[in-house]
């Protein structure tokens, strides 16, 4: 019986890996950002924010940090509702970015931010809760935050089991706080909005057992 020969197959070259510097990457600008989410370009089923120009997906949310903020929403349940609002993981508005802060305290009665997402001079304070995004809160958002000059940032460091407390921003290139307390579990939190003493936060009621 003839018996027919198989060619061996010639092989696959390996397909190169596209250098993505050979395309031009563009930053979004913010007005851009907040006309994709009008427009139903991004939706809330998206789980991004902008941060300094580039559509950034969130950190899953993971149970503890959960506790911390709906404690957070707790907690500041004595601030009058005609003079402040409470927002939890809500847009606000700067100049390069739109971050949603798992908690920002703005001015002024909820009904003032029906037609727009509060900015810098609207927010006496941000916080952001922390675990796996820790590096980014102490890094990135923080020179977002001081680079705006919002008067206060909080980190609840769910890593470390303390609440820092940022003050003094100054802008320019490399935006800071030029001054950081920490709060451990045993601590109090001065609560100040635009110099007005409120109270204060335990940070044994926010952090996880």
């Amino acid at each position: 019986m003839a018996t027919t020969a198989t060619r061996p197959r010639p092989k696959q070259r390996p397909q190169p890996v596209p250098d993505v510097t050979l395309f031009s990457l563009r930053q979004l600008t913010v007005d851009q950002y907040l006309a994709m989410a009008r427009h139903g370009i991004l939706t809330k089923d998206d789980r991004v924010e902008l941060l300094d120009g580039w559509i950034v997906n969130k950190m899953t949310i993971h149970p503890p940090h959960s506790f911390a903020v709906c404690s957070l929403q707790d907690l500041f349940s004595f601030l009058p509702q005609r003079d402040w609002s409470l927002r939890i993981q809500q847009s606000i508005v700067l100049p390069t970015s739109v971050p949603e802060p798992d908690v920002a305290i703005a001015v002024g009665a909820r009904t003032l931010y029906m037609d727009r997402h509060p900015g810098p001079k609207d927010l006496p304070l941000v916080i952001e809760v922390a675990d796996s995004s820790l590096a980014a809160d102490q890094t990135v958002k923080l020179g977002i935050y001081a680079g705006a000059k919002l008067p206060q940032y909080w980190i609840v460091n769910l890593i470390d089991r303390r609440v820092e407390v940022y003050t003094e921003p100054r802008g320019g290139k490399n935006p800071l706080y030029r001054k950081r307390v920490d709060y451990g579990p045993d601590g109090v939190v001065p609560v100040a909005l635009f110099g007005q003493e409120f109270g204060s936060i335990p940070v044994r009621e926010i952090l996880p057992r």
